[in-house]
């Protein structure tokens, strides 16, 4: 009886025992899951912040934020790396920002700019370095050994990365000359270039030449007319005065002497003018400019017998500085009466168009040969001098001539035949004379 109550007493305990590890069982593979869920979860989230953090080091295309739930345990890292993200951005932004400016401006300096490494390897070099070392665009990598044409710039940079210094030097090549310049520089630890900037010198090296013949022949010029003044004024007081005929040769040359060291001296002052040089403009009647050049010389004209036929429209008037074209005319129509034929022509033209004023001075002269006309601008240059040394002149007329149209911002041209004549045009912009005009209106 006692044994009957008892059975159904332990199967009941079995039973919830049963429960009870089944759902033990089911909590711990709940709790599994979850956890595994879970782990798989920050697998993948640790696996998007690695991805993340890779695109940010390689500045790739770093996408979109990493959107987590505030309550997340990961959230914190994540708005570290977002802002880290936004950070990387900005400074990728001025980076390529900046690295666009530099670009711009190393291909637009009127420098050129190579960058060259120890083993010879030629990093970069711009368009201007390409032109001024007359060579096509290298492909990057190449060695400088290979691509520069010039010995000595070849020696110069190998040096320069020998002795590992800044070094600068002066190098021809071709017909440019070249201020080459090496800065030698680390580009991090243990890892070292050289820029090398190559300035063109060439226009400079012109001018400084040219200065140095114009300071020599000034001085040559000046010292003739000075030492017959002087040598005959010696003369004079030595006793010579006493010779009324001999006195009067003497003070003809000197006087003759002076005149030629006072035109010079004008000539020189004008050539000196400053193009800054303040201009006093107002319109400046062609015609009447021309009867007083003409005024001027006539004596000349009497002396050759030329005759002059003057071709200007009386209403023809340029707004322009009047002692500058006074000083054209002065020497073109000089020119042309000096180098003239006795009994020779001197015709004066004057034109407008819509574009071009134009002015020309023609003579039945001589002529200039076809080999020296390239040089007849040039400062003290005068044709056969043997054969002109009795035609006073001082050789910068054509060349004041020259610089002032120049400065004007129109051009000179010359047609010459000898035997023949010359022909000397000047052509002006007339739009630069309308911009003078409205200035002044």
């Amino acid at each position: 009886m006692f044994g009957a109550k008892l059975f159904p007493f332990w199967d009941q305990q079995i039973v919830n025992l049963g429960l009870i590890a089944f759902l033990a069982l089911s909590l711990g593979l709940g709790l599994a899951l979850v956890q595994e869920w879970q782990a798989r979860r920050y697998q993948r989230q640790i696996a998007l912040f690695i991805a993340k953090l890779k695109r940010i080091q390689a500045e790739d295309n770093m996408g979109g934020h990493i959107l987590l739930a505030p309550s997340d345990p990961m959230a914190p890292l994540a708005a570290a790396l977002n802002e880290t993200q936004h950070v990387s951005r900005l400074r990728l932004k001025q980076l390529q920002q900046q690295a666009s400016t530099l670009a711009a401006l190393v291909d637009n300096m009127p420098l050129g700019v190579m960058r060259i490494k120890p083993d010879h390897t030629l990093v970069e070099m711009n368009a201007q370095a390409s032109q001024l070392l007359n060579i096509t665009q290298p492909k990057p990598g190449e060695s400088y050994d290979n691509v520069l044409k010039n010995h000595a710039l070849v020696a110069m940079l190998n040096r320069a990365l020998t002795e590992q210094k800044n070094s600068r030097k002066t190098v021809q090549v071709d017909r440019v000359k070249l201020d080459v310049s090496v800065v030698y520089y680390q580009l991090r630890p243990r890892h070292y270039e050289a820029l090398v900037l190559l300035y063109d010198m060439t226009e400079i090296s012109q001018l400084q030449a040219m200065q140095a013949d114009f300071v020599t022949n000034a001085s040559h010029e000046l010292r003739t007319p000075l030492t017959a003044i002087a040598g005959f004024t010696e003369t004079l007081l030595s006793g010579a005065q006493e010779d009324s005929a001999l006195r009067a040769e003497f003070l003809h040359i000197i006087q003759d002497e002076s005149q030629r060291l006072l035109a010079l001296t004008q000539d020189i002052l004008t050539l000196a003018k400053s193009p800054m040089q303040e201009r006093h403009l107002a319109p400046v009647a062609i015609k009447p400019l021309v009867d007083e050049v003409l005024t001027s010389h006539k004596d000349m004209l009497a002396e050759q017998k030329i005759s002059v036929d003057i071709q200007v429209p009386s209403d023809l008037a340029l707004v322009q500085d009047k002692s500058d074209l006074k000083r054209l005319l002065i020497n073109l129509i000089g020119n042309a009466i000096k180098y003239n034929r006795l009994g020779g022509r001197v015709t004066i033209k004057a034109d407008h168009t819509e574009k071009v004023d134009t002015l020309i001075i023609e003579d039945t002269g001589r002529g200039i040969p076809s080999d020296e006309q390239g040089r007849i601008f040039e400062r003290f240059y005068r044709i056969d001098k043997s054969r002109n040394q009795r035609i006073p002149g001082t050789g910068l007329g054509l060349a004041i001539v020259h610089d002032l149209v120049k400065e004007l911002g129109g051009q000179v041209l010359l047609d010459s035949q000898v035997g023949v004549g010359t022909k000397v045009t000047i052509q002006l912009p007339t739009t630069v004379i309308k911009d003078i005009r409205n200035g002044e209106d």
